[in-house]
This record gives structure tokens, sequence and C-alpha cells, in this order.
């Protein structure tokens, strides 16, 4: 029984660096998508980057690789000066999580909208699996009301001290 639970011990030991090693290439993977396809402004570098059965949780963003494609096109072609900056990539096994902050000015229509010209700045978490050296599957968060602000969807709060005061009676 002892030579077992050493022989357990030695071998979830020489594990150890392989997936030490498993999440560093993931962060890579993460961090290479990010700066070519986002950031270098190269779409068509995605079908190295995402697997051929890539599944899109985010109901805003159509399905699959090919909805990914038509997004990424959408974005650049409105934007052209998105940006992405990470702001922390954690990898654990075969998933990644990610805070980013992203800015842009939207200079094109997008989503049927004409060009407002307005600054973006907004945050996600994105959440990923991946398989085969690939990102398999998308997760994000959104921190919609900014951009939704400066896409003119949404008109911007009045400051706190613009508010009339109260009339008494």
């Amino acid at each position: 029984m002892r030579r077992m639970l050493i022989a357990a011990l030695a071998a979830a030991a020489a594990l150890s660096p392989a997936k030490a090693a498993d999440s560093q290439a993931n962060k890579e993977l993460y961090r290479s998508v990010m700066e070519e396809v986002w950031n270098k402004r190269n779409p068509s570098a995605i079908d190295r980057y995402l697997a051929p059965d890539f599944i899109e949780h985010n109901k805003n963003i159509p399905p699959g690789l090919a909805g990914r494609k038509q997004f990424v096109a959408a974005v650049l072609a409105a934007f052209s000066d998105y940006h992405a900056e990470i702001e922390e990539v954690v990898a654990e096994g075969d998933r990644i999580v990610a805070r980013v902050q992203w800015t842009g000015t939207q200079d094109g229509p997008f989503q049927g909208r004409p060009a407002t010209n307005n600054k973006l700045r907004f945050s996600t978490a994105d959440f990923f699996r991946v398989a085969n050296g690939k990102l398999a599957e998308h997760w994000d968060v959104v921190d919609s009301l900014p951009r939704a602000i400066a896409l003119g969807l949404v008109a911007a709060p009045k400051p706190a001290g613009d508010a009339a005061a109260p009339k008494s009676p």
C-alpha cells in the first residue's frame, strides 16, 4: 500500500510540469490571438487559432467559426483603431480566463447604425476552453453600458449635480 501511495505521488509530481507547460501554452495562445487578430487587424489569422467546430456562447455574436469571423470583420471595419489591452490572463488545464480593456473609435457603420465617431472604452471578462491547441469554446461578460453609450444606443446619464433641485411645496 505504501509503495502504491509513493508511486501515485511520484506520478502526480511528474505530471505537474506538463500541466504548467500546458497552462503557459494556453496563455500564449490567447495572447497571440489577441495580438494577431485584433491589434494587428488580421482576421484571416482566425483559422490558426480557433477550432473548426468553435462554439460561441455569446448570443449577440453569430454562432460557430463562421460567426466569429463575421463578427471580427464587422468590428474591424467599424473601428479603425480598435485595440485590446489584456489586463490579466489566468489559465489552468484546458481553461483560460482573461480581463480585457477594449478601445476604439466608431468611424464606420456598425450593427446597422452609421458611424458616430465616438470613442469607445469598455471591459470584458472572457472565458475559453482549449482543445488540440486551439480555442474551442467562448463565454464572456461584457461591461455593455459604456459600449452602448458610445454607440449611441443609450443616452449618457446626466451627472448628479445637473439634476434640478426638487421644488418645495
